[in-house]
């Protein structure tokens, strides 16, 4: 069951993220020196924690971090593991399909991998104690699942989009932003049906980061991924209906 989120401020959150974010911005500063406002959301989440429910409030939401107990079917851990680095496989088969030049092998950095996915649970805690410890249930409790998806979604492709383009192109940015919602869209079908775990949504984002960060011997193409996130998107929307994106349709 999720906690009771009435007194949230949400709008009043996204806005003091981005003020917290306006140093990277005005500085234009890009990956890796825009890491620095990864731990916005978690600063923002906790400041409005304190101010609605005191020190005890904030302990609790912190605590959600390692909320692992909440996911009791442990099904759910195969598409938190495995659902990006699938598409991070079926990006790189659409490029050898495409004849893109030059496509390597495979690469993987397997000294290094234990190294990348610790260092990128840390920076998913900065973001998804904030994004889904703070924020997703009081807008799912408003408008649903779906359209609390999008909102998030969108707020948070809005707040890396300085970062997105000052090193990439206005196709890139536009691509990286529809996977960006559509990653979000996904994060709240799982959220959902891992009981509201957080700590699924932090190693969900972080293995997110390890399908896109790494080099695999080929780079991360957001034009061929958010196709193939959309239509994952689709599915879960059709199969699981937009007001819960948990409950089977068919059952």
């Amino acid at each position: 069951m999720r906690t009771t989120t009435t007194s949230r401020s949400v709008w009043l959150f996204f806005l003091l993220v981005f003020l917290l974010s306006l140093p990277t911005y005005v500085l234009r500063l890009a990956a890796p020196y825009s890491l620095l406002m990864v731990f916005n959301p978690f600063i923002a989440a906790s400041i409005l924690t304190y101010r609605e429910a005191g020190s005890g409030g904030v302990r609790l939401l912190w605590k959600r971090t390692f909320d692992y107990k909440r996911i009791q079917r442990k099904i759910w851990y195969i598409p938190l593991l495995l659902l990006i680095p699938a598409v991070t496989i079926l990006q790189y088969g659409l490029m050898r399909l495409m004849g893109v030049v030059p496509i390597p092998r495979l690469q993987f950095p397997f000294l290094m991998m234990p190294v990348y996915l610790l260092a990128f649970f840390i920076l998913a805690i900065g973001e998804e104690v904030g994004w889904s410890g703070y924020a997703l249930d009081p807008l799912q409790d408003r408008w649903g699942a779906l359209p609390a998806g999008i909102i998030l979604g969108v707020v948070w492709a809005l707040w890396h989009l300085v970062p997105y383009s000052l090193v990439n192109p206005l196709l890139w940015v536009a691509a990286q932003c529809v996977a960006t919602v559509m990653v979000r869209i996904l994060m709240v079908w799982l959220y959902n049906n891992t009981g509201g775990s957080v700590f699924g949504m932090i190693l969900f984002h972080a293995m997110v980061n390890m399908g896109s960060v790494p080099d695999y011997g080929f780079r991360y193409d957001p034009v061929l991924v958010a196709p193939t996130l959309t239509v994952m998107a689709a599915v879960v929307i059709f199969m699981r209906g937009p007001g819960t994106l948990a409950r089977y349709r068919y059952a």
